[in-house]
């Protein structure tokens, strides 16, 4: 399993408008990609312009050669940039617990 985190700090007066594109971003995510497993967008409730997206995929191909290349992601991706400060992203592999037995 492949778990992605992304910490994105979003400028202030953009925070109301990238809510709701990430929020479309994760329902068409898990309604679109099969290998996309979970995504969850937690925002800070004392600097409510950052968030952080906790995604999970069945693999790192599902992550790097078809999420990041689907319709969606690529308008998710333009429509954002320019509201995004800083964006930092974490690849990790989940070691426990294991969907697979």
């Amino acid at each position: 399993m492949f778990v992605v985190i992304v910490d994105v700090l979003v400028r202030a007066q953009f925070v109301n408008q990238f809510r709701e594109a990430v929020i479309r971003q994760g329902e068409n995510s898990l309604a679109l990609e099969p290998g996309c497993l979970g995504f969850d967008i937690l925002q800070d409730p004392d600097n409510p312009a950052l968030f952080t997206l906790v995604e999970t995929y069945e693999d790192a191909p599902a992550f790097y050669e078809t999420h990041r290349r689907t319709p969606h992601f690529q308008a998710y991706a333009t429509t954002t940039a320019p509201w995004v400060e800083t964006k930092n992203l974490r690849p990790l592999a989940r070691i426990w617990p294991s969907l697979k037995k």
